[in-house]
């Protein structure tokens, strides 16, 4: 007898674990989704129908599982944060979250949790709200597969981050689109995290934006036409995998922009047609390797106020500038990489030139003293000035210089 009752307590608890489904729709017995917030208990799911809901600002205080059916819309019709989470292990999927309020004082979220762990944000739109996704002071939550679509440009006043990430740790980041916000990804005191597979385009400010933010990885994502592809600012042990920087133009712009950080990695990523594809400023025992640099402005732009990097098996191909510098110097190794303007030759066969390969153009060398002179690059007088400069390198910085540079294209891909 014990032993027959041993399976029925087993399913009464598995019961009492799944929770109760509470259904949400004008024709169903729980008709708002406030309504059902507050009926629902600790492990329950509410399963919202499609339809339109004009609920004001909405409170997620218990562990529920928030899941739309046939994408049902949350409209905060610009006054309200249209949902907020305060609870832990709460899913939100399946929803249109739109219309959010905006504040010159406050961050209004579409979606903000707060104070939180283990939250799953999934398989959600997001368009024209104030910050999209904000998470504040939470630990192992995971944001998938979501569509973001901000207001487009403008003002820090009219525009907030696609998905804002303060005070967290051990968050995934995965598979999401993020455009036209101020910043689509932005982490500040965010520890342990994981950034991936996002596809990252037309954000006025940064596509992916670091501050004081430690051991953390981005990996297989797209910057796209952004202000900035990837600021990288006041941090350390940062693996950077796999990206693509492209078409990331403009005056002060750049694919990846590597400030105040140490002891990081750059490896296997794509920078293509950038202003700058990687600008180093404060920036030590750093690895720069196994990179393509192809059709950027200037490839790297490597300040003297960096130290100790290595940047080795790189391909530099068809870029206007390889290296600028604003140093006489070469703190850094640089080494064995493949140079497309390299000239040189190799009699005794074993891949590398025999002479050294300088990257410093003489020309490059003025326009970072006079940035006015870049209205001359594609003049015959720039022209005339390699030549000499091949014939006589007595002006650019004869230290920053490649001793073994690759006759090949490195093949990491």
């Amino acid at each position: 007898m014990e032993r027959a009752l041993v399976p029925l307590i087993v399913l009464f608890l598995v019961s009492l674990s799944l929770g109760a489904q509470i259904e949400v729709c004008p024709s169903c017995k729980v008709k708002s989704i406030k309504q059902a917030l507050q009926i629902a208990k600790d492990g329950d799911t509410i399963l919202v129908k499609g339809g339109l809901y004009r609920e004001g600002g909405l409170i997620v205080d218990k562990s529920v599982k928030l899941i739309g059916d046939g994408m049902p819309t949350l409209d905060g019709e610009g006054k309200y944060e249209v949902l907020k989470v305060v609870a832990d292990n709460v899913t939100v999927k399946g929803f249109r979250i739109i219309n959010s309020g905006r504040s010159e004082i406050e961050d209004i979220a579409g979606l903000k949790v707060e104070d939180a762990k283990g939250c799953l944000i999934e398989g959600n739109v997001f368009e024209n709200n104030f910050w999209a996704i904000y998470l504040a002071n939470v630990e192992n939550c995971r944001v998938v597969g979501n569509r973001i679509v901000g207001p487009g440009k403008g003002t820090a006043v009219s525009s907030g981050n696609g998905i804002h990430l303060w005070k967290c740790k051990n968050i995934e980041v995965v598979g999401n689109i993020v455009i036209k916000h101020r910043d689509g990804i932005y982490l500040e005191f965010a520890e342990d995290s994981l950034i991936k597979d996002n596809v990252v385009e037309e954000n006025w400010r940064y596509g992916l934006h670091f501050m004081f933010s430690h051991r953390n990885s981005y990996i297989g994502n797209v910057f796209r036409r952004n202000g900035a592809g990837v600021a990288v600012m006041y941090t350390k042990r940062v693996l950077m995998k796999g990206n693509r920087f492209e078409h990331n133009w403009g005056s002060a712009s750049y694919g990846l922009l590597l400030k105040a950080i140490d002891d990081s990695v750059v490896v296997n990523n794509i920078f293509l047609k950038n202003t700058a594809g990687i600008l180093m400023d404060e920036c030590q025992r750093t690895k720069v390797i196994e990179n393509d640099f192809v059709e950027n402005g200037w490839a790297l732009r490597v300040w003297g106020n960096s130290w100790g990097n290595t940047i080795a098996r790189n391909n530099f191909i068809a870029n206007s500038f390889d290296v600028g510098t604003n140093t006489s110097i070469n703190p850094n190794k640089i080494e064995g990489n493949y140079w497309s303007a390299y000239k040189g030759y190799d009699l005794d066969g074993d891949g590398f030139g025999d002479v050294p390969y300088r990257p410093v153009k003489l020309f490059s060398y003025i326009v970072e003293n006079n940035p006015s002179a870049i209205v001359l690059l594609r003049s015959f007088f720039v022209q005339i000035l390699n030549v000499v400069e091949d014939a006589i390198p007595v002006i650019v910085p004869l230290e920053v210089k490649d001793d073994k540079p690759r006759m090949r294209a490195v093949k990491w891909r």
